[in-house]
């Protein structure tokens, strides 16, 4: 054959037997397993016709991965409309139903669970909408240049329509098969087993439809579920694995399993794209939620949260970093002990005392975060002084709930020259201190660093998450915030923030009223 497009697919498939050569069958090393999904990208690309854009191979990538190593984690993918989301998936699975089963034969250790066909099932809140999907699949399995590959004889391989009520499509000599569903709760969805299955517009579907009819028909196989869709103005399942996907990529070592790109990642490969985005900043506003949500990736949930993600990135300061020493004002602390689950975190405040507003309200700025995993005290005490020795500090503030008692009095010890203060936990103490915090980040009196160096940090970055999940919980006149309750969901840095912002509130100028005298 000469190598045309056609037959480059072919090559790459023949190149996979001197690949296992090269790596004599050890074919569970992460070096291994990250070469053939190299090798797998290759295949897709020629198979389909259609190479991936930068921005979208590291969500194709994880996918591939998730699928290869049987992890079952659930991926998801948050998307600008009409930014190719769909692309991806169809080019995945289109990909993987080809050369799944033809891999498994070579290497059964690592993919001999797919000798006898690699099996998609593709969801949507509708029929419609799952369509979609669907067709671009089944486009990219039927056309002119995927027939002639699936021709050859190295592949030898041909489509057809799935005999089922349920719509589908299957290669007939490797068995791979896709079947489309929808999500709807008043639909029947059919008992099946699924190695990969794919939820398009998640941000519509029913939290029951997902955990009590899809998620099992991947228990057999531990499958790899994909969740993709665009903000939504409530809190749904799609939110929720967002936020958990999110929560787990703070810990060292663990797998990225969100992917997010809003318009700006297109625009720079489209240049249509970028044209249409303006025109619609114009016509409906860059700052509405409508195109926001559309083409932003922001969350439009105001109600019941602590902070919006819009706000919290107009708190950044873009040009500053983590100042790890500060000695030419005096700074107020946070301290959060650890309880449970939860982390020791320390959060150190600097404080303009020379220009507050005419409210008596001072500019805030977070300095440094420490974060302290366990409950080990005789040795965070240490850990504790020896970080707010590099700053001059006036007064610590320590949640004295439970073992937070001792650790103020120990902390009255160690740091001879700052005032600590202990703060109780009751709620009209919570009550009084969020409400100042919320009064300093509504004014923009309160911000953080946002340089991109700070942002590669994990402290920083389970900072911004709890932030973002902290939600507000109101008892009569009193108002509390606390993390949701959710998987992995912790508030330490927020109550960190609010304790170590308390330690000005008395300081604000107080409020005067004005009445007219009656001896004049």
């Amino acid at each position: 054959m000469s190598e045309t497009p056609d037959a480059e697919a072919t090559i790459l498939v023949e190149d996979y037997a001197a690949f296992d050569a090269e790596y004599e069958h050890d074919q569970l090393t992460q070096e291994f397993v990250n070469e053939l999904i190299d090798k797998i990208i290759l295949f897709g690309n020629a198979f389909t016709g259609k190479p991936l854009h930068v921005y979208q191979i590291p969500f194709a990538r994880r996918i591939i991965h998730s699928v290869i190593v049987g992890d079952g984690d659930q991926i998801t993918g948050l998307a600008a409309r009409q930014s190719g989301k769909s692309q991806i998936v169809a080019w995945v699975v289109a990909t993987l139903m080809v050369i799944l089963p033809r891999l498994a034969k070579i290497y059964p250790d690592l993919l001999g669970k797919f000798q006898d066909g690699f099996w998609v099932g593709l969801f949507a809140p509708v029929e419609g909408q799952a369509e979609t999907l669907f067709g671009r699949t089944v486009g990219f399995l039927t056309s002119e240049h995927a027939l002639s590959i699936l021709g050859d004889p190295e592949i030898d391989d041909i489509t057809a329509r799935n005999p089922g009520v349920t719509k589908g499509i299957m290669l007939k000599k490797s068995r791979s098969l896709m079947l489309m569903m929808t999500a709807n709760p008043r639909a029947n969805i059919e008992s099946k087993t699924f190695h990969l299955v794919i939820i398009d517009e998640c941000q519509d579907v029913v939290e029951h439809v997902i955990t009590k009819s899809i998620s099992p028909m991947m228990a057999y196989t531990a499958g790899t579920m994909v969740l993709t869709g665009t903000p939504n103005r409530s809190k749904g399942y799609f939110y929720k694995a967002i936020q958990l996907n999110k929560r787990i990529q703070t810990s060292r070592g663990s797998k990225k399993n969100h992917f997010q790109w809003d318009w700006r990642e297109v625009a720079k490969v489209n240049k249509d794209y970028a044209k249409f985005i303006k025109k619609e900043m114009l016509r409906i506003g860059e700052d509405s939620e409508e195109f926001l949500m559309s083409y932003g990736c922001k969350w439009m949930l105001d109600r019941g949260m602590f902070i919006t993600q819009t706000v919290f990135e107009d708190l950044e300061d873009k040009s500053m970093q983590i100042v790890k020493a500060w000695h030419q004002s005096p700074v107020v602390v946070g301290v959060d002990p650890a309880r449970k689950a939860d982390s020791t975190v320390v959060t150190v405040l600097w404080v303009d005392w020379d220009r507050p507003d005419e409210f008596g309200y001072f500019d805030h700025r977070v300095l440094n975060w420490l974060e302290i995993q366990g409950d080990d005290w005789e040795s965070q005490y240490f850990e504790i002084v020896n970080f707010l020795a590099s700053y001059d500090v006036l007064a610590v503030g320590v949640d004295s709930n439970g073992v937070g008692d001792a650790v103020a009095g120990r902390l009255k010890l160690l740091l001879p020259r700052a005032e600590i203060v202990p703060v109780t936990s009751s709620q009209v103490e919570q009550s009084r201190r969020y409400k100042h915090l919320q009064a300093l980040i509504q004014r923009r009196r309160m911000g953080w660093p946002g340089h991109s160096k700070t942002k590669r940090l994990k402290v920083y970055q389970r900072f911004m998450q709890q932030m973002l999940d902290a939600e507000k919980q109101f008892s009569g006149q009193h108002f509390t915030v606390a993390a949701p309750d959710e998987v992995g969901a912790h508030d330490d840095h927020v109550d960190a923030l609010a304790i170590a912002a308390s330690m000005t509130l008395n300081l604000t100028l107080p409020e005067v009223s004005m009445s007219t005298s009656p001896f004049f």
